[in-house]
């Protein structure tokens, strides 16, 4: 890609370029501000048939503000500031519901144990919950749309396959992007791209913005378009930057030894390994008389060996074993004949469901064997067949393996204990987005947004 970049001048040449409304998130905290307000006044309303005076405003809003900020932080860990793609705002209303009932939840808790405002929170927050849900889903769903839209850049999306094909749908679909593509010209179906083809592309489209493989764009029968485009002032973008920025995992199509140079920083890793330390330590403390009774129930209830340890590729392939509760009726080590005779147990069922059985593995971050945040290690058998048939399997054995981790929080269908190349190869588009982009900020996401996650499927 340097070399391209040396041909093309950074202006107009730009990888990173956001497509996507920049002021997205802010401008999103500030309107769920309003109408949590707003939400909070017309409970008042209904609550004491009349509008609220000063005094009624000042016992309701001071506690109040405090539950907003904590809302928004709710908000957060549900992935409600996230990019508002076309599959998140299909889970909008339900997102936005179980948000709400947490923050109605942490209300109560909060008036409970500090009983110094002088309102009576039962029946109120309940009126609140439901006017909060309605307002903000109002304000999500339809206003904000209205008021982020603006007018669109037109775009010409040059390329093949799914890929294409998704990035064309969740662009044009959706009003939160500032460009809109004029065309999509598929190269496995139309006919061959030439520079001629081309030119007559960008002309028909009246593009100010192309978006094309690099790989294809930096063929020299291209230059001279390229130099006309520049001229017209026509900016480049590489398909998978744009595929990346979209759906937060890596193009597979563009995947190349570059993804295998991302280098880790002396500050990133140290920060890194102290969070992994401190976090571990602490959750090993508070967890012990949970962890300790699990274990003397496994123990006593059934007379076996209340851990497994089970075999797992680490990073730089070395292989560790990580420790979990026995959720079955004994460590079958994966024996196909031994699997026919066991089953799950009725409290290895609930130990999985709130994965508490994966609990014990905080040791495995204390020692360093995994970290909190990374790819999740896989059985050794597994990854000797996934990196013959996957490209770049290997490269997530650059980082070290986690509890949780990107892949975890944002694949909707993760493979489980068995050989699937098509999911592995979904996932690992995901691992290896994790790989380029890892930072302290992304870690500390991921560890929120895996809270929310345990949280909900224990409710479940």
């Amino acid at each position: 890609m340097a070399s391209f970049q040396g041909v093309l001048p950074r202006v107009l040449w730009t990888p990173q370029m956001k497509i996507s409304q920049r002021r997205e998130a802010p401008l999103l905290f500030l309107g769920d501000i309003f109408f949590l307000s707003a939400a909070l006044f017309v409970s008042m309303v209904v609550r004491y048939s009349e509008f609220p005076g000063a005094y009624l405003l000042s016992i309701h809003f001071v506690p109040f503000s405090f539950l907003f900020l904590a809302s928004t932080l709710v908000f957060f860990i549900a992935g409600l500031y996230e990019k508002h793609t076309l599959v998140m705002k299909e889970s909008l209303p339900a997102t936005i519901f179980y948000a709400q009932v947490a923050n109605v939840i942490l209300a109560a808790a909060f008036f409970f144990f500090i009983p110094f405002f002088d309102i009576q929170p039962k029946g109120f927050l309940f009126i609140y919950l439901l006017l909060s849900v309605g307002l903000v889903s109002f304000w999500r769903m339809y206003l904000f749309p209205l008021i982020s839209l603006r007018a669109a850049e037109p775009a010409l999306l040059v390329g093949s396959g799914q890929e294409a094909l998704d990035i064309y749908e969740e662009v044009n679909g959706n009003t939160r992007y500032s460009v809109r593509f004029a065309r999509l010209y598929d190269v496995g179906i139309e006919a061959p791209l030439s520079a001629d083809v081309l030119r007559e592309l960008l002309t028909a489209s009246k593009a100010t913005m192309l978006v094309i493989p690099f790989s294809v764009f930096k063929d020299a029968s291209f230059a001279a378009v390229r130099v006309e485009a520049m001229k017209n002032g026509v900016r480049f973008i590489d398909q998978a930057d744009i595929y990346e920025e979209l759906f937060d995992r890596v193009s597979f199509s563009s995947v190349d030894e570059h993804v295998l140079k991302v280098k880790e920083s002396f500050f990133y890793s140290s920060v890194k390994r102290i969070i992994d330390i401190v976090l571990s330590s602490f959750a090993l403390v508070t967890l012990s008389p949970l962890l300790g009774a699990v274990a003397l129930m496994l123990k006593t209830g059934e007379g076996r060996n209340a851990f497994i340890f089970q075999e797992r590729v680490g990073k730089n392939n070395k292989l560790i074993k990580i420790i979990k509760f026995r959720t079955m009726l004994f460590d079958d080590a994966g024996d196909p004949e031994r699997q026919k005779q066991n089953r799950v147990t009725k409290l290895g069922a609930f130990l999985r469901k709130t994965q508490i059985d994966e609990m014990p593995q905080f040791w495995n971050v204390l020692v360093g064997e995994l970290s909190l945040i990374g790819p999740r290690p896989e059985i050794p058998a597994l990854v000797a067949e996934y990196e013959k048939q996957i490209p770049y399997y290997a490269a997530r054995h650059m980082l070290q393996p986690g509890i949780s981790g990107w892949a975890q929080i944002k694949h909707a269908s993760p493979p489980k204990w068995k050989l699937d190349v098509e999911a592995t190869r979904n996932k690992l588009s995901y691992d290896l987005y994790y790989l380029k982009k890892r930072s302290v900020i992304l870690d500390s996401i991921i560890i929120l947004r895996t809270v929310q996650i345990l949280l909900s499927r224990a409710g479940k």
